[in-house]
């Protein structure tokens, strides 16, 4: 499984370390946690991955095993593809 970022994804960072998505097309835009922000940079940086290309670079920067790490990840592209904020293709 590959995901990708819709092309209708707009992502703006917030001076306070969070950020927002908004998908251009729907009007719906989506807040944020610095993590979230830190993960969706990693996302914007791999036009096409995996999940599992996600989890080195989210255990390393957080501290989190690699199950946790992948799980966490896995829900949040979950809720973005429901939102269609990503793709999986």
């Amino acid at each position: 499984m590959r995901v990708e970022k819709s092309s209708l994804t707009v992502f703006t960072s917030l001076d306070d370390g969070t950020g927002v998505l908004l998908n251009v097309d729907s009007l719906f835009y989506y807040s944020l946690n610095q993590t979230a922000v830190a993960l969706w940079k990693e996302i914007e940086a791999n036009n096409s991955f995996a999940i599992d290309d996600l989890v080195p670079a989210m255990c390393e920067r957080f501290e989190v095993d690699g199950e946790t790490a992948r799980r966490e990840i896995a829900a949040f592209v979950e809720k973005l593809e429901e939102l269609k904020l990503l793709r999986v293709v």
